[in-house]
């Protein structure tokens, strides 16, 4: 399910931010820093709107001076939510941009500055995603994949974009056999969950699946970084490219890719799996400055790099080890190859073909679509007002499905 709640307007000249796991901790902070900035943010947590606490933070945000705010609830235990938040993401970016401009294209993808992954889980126990994944993985390395892959071409479009992804200074410096981490449990034929897994998993630790879901936040920002800063136009379609084309894959090729280690903060999560050993919260700025200062865009640090942890692990340097990790957690989370980048589509909206992703089927799709709910009613799947402007949204959201994105995330596999 995925709910939303959000304020109704806009100012001239904010920057647009989206933060995981926003609802405490470090994610609440940095919203509470980005709202007095006076910044447009969209925050995501797990609570259900109208939760008090959801409603608490909404307020606060307002009253420090947020240009606009939307809170997005999702379960990251579950890839389809995900996406669905995401889409939802999209239509909420695409109406704040319409308040900003009235007569902009509604067809036009928004732009999104800043996406932050931080949401992320230490689980004492053993368990599984809906998809069969172990869970720990699922919500802190395959969630920011899929989430990022599909606002990939917001961020394209906003103004000197960044992708920050938490990573932890307590990340594992060797990755284990990815086969075994990726580790999927089955469904028999009647959908019930089986007890054999695909491959034989890894020995369940909540510390060490931590640290090892945390070097491959490290090593999706550094291939992602290369990806992007690296992509070529292939021969065969330079010279059907415009200057308007070039423009935005030069945009696509400078979107920043970071990574930090957040702090030892005194967080649930700390509390959790290690004690009360580090900081007030309300100190814990390292994500806020990777998102905000100029001392990290684009040509001052090196792209898809690690911060405020040391060196980090050789690993995520390691060019073999990073395809093998990336060509698993696309194949995981259902990434088609393809060989070249529709810049035509990128520009225009043109709908592309619908990613497969292993996601549950299209009965479970519809019934999480049906029971989607918004306080806007813009954002609300089935209303009325839904259903007289989803010509002009479907191009997006069909766009942010398409190979476009694919070709993005496999170029540098099929290189």
């Amino acid at each position: 399910m995925t709910d939303a709640l959000c304020t109704e307007s806009y100012t001239m000249g904010t920057r647009t931010f989206m933060i995981t796991g926003a609802t405490d901790g470090i994610g609440k902070h940095t919203a509470e820093r980005l709202a007095s900035d006076r910044n447009a943010v969209i925050i995501h947590g797990r609570k259900s709107r109208s939760h008090p606490i959801v409603t608490s933070i909404i307020q606060d945000l307002e009253s420090r001076g947020a240009a606009n705010v939307c809170y997005l609830q999702a379960d990251f235990n579950d890839a389809k939510q995900v996406e669905l938040m995401a889409d939802a993401a999209v239509d909420v970016l695409r109406d704040w941009q319409q308040q900003k401009a009235p007569k902009r294209d509604m067809s036009q993808i928004p732009a999104l500055d800043v996406l932050i992954n931080n949401a992320g889980v230490f689980d004492p126990k053993p368990r599984h995603s809906l998809q069969g994944y172990d869970s720990t993985i699922a919500v802190n390395v395959m969630a920011p994949f899929v989430l990022t892959r599909k606002l990939l071409p917001c961020l394209a479009h906003g103004d000197e974009a960044r992708i920050i992804t938490t990573s932890s200074i307590s990340h594992s410096w060797q990755l284990p056999d990815v086969d075994r981490l990726f580790s999927r449990k089955l469904s028999d034929t009647a959908g019930e969950e089986s007890s054999e897994p695909d491959n034989q998993p890894l020995s369940y630790s909540a510390h060490s699946f931590y640290s090892h879901s945390k070097l491959c936040d490290m090593m999706f920002t550094s291939q992602l970084a290369k990806i992007l800063s690296n992509y070529e136009v292939p021969t065969s379609i330079e010279n059907k490219i415009n200057d308007s084309q070039r423009n935005l894959l030069r945009k696509l090729k400078r979107i920043q890719c970071l990574t930090m280690d957040p702090g030892t903060v005194n967080t649930k999560m700390l509390l959790a799996g290690w004690g009360a050993c580090g900081i007030n919260v309300k100190t814990a700025n390292n994500t806020y400055e990777l998102a905000t200062s100029s001392d990290y865009v684009y040509g001052k640090v090196e792209n898809g790099s690690y911060h405020f942890g040391g060196g980090g692990s050789r690993d995520s340097r390691d060019k073999k080890k990073l395809n093998e990790f990336w060509h698993k957690l696309a194949t995981c989370t259902g990434i088609m190859n393809t060989h070249m980048i529709n810049l035509e589509q990128l520009h225009k909206n043109t709908p592309g073909n619908t990613v497969r992703t292993n996601t549950p089927s299209r009965s479970q799709e519809t019934a999480h679509r049906t029971t989607c709910r918004c306080s806007n009613p813009a954002h609300t799947t089935g209303n009325s007002e839904m259903r007289r402007s989803q010509h002009q949204r479907e191009g997006v959201r069909r766009f942010c499905n398409s190979n476009v994105l694919i070709t993005i995330f496999a170029s540098i596999m099929s290189a």
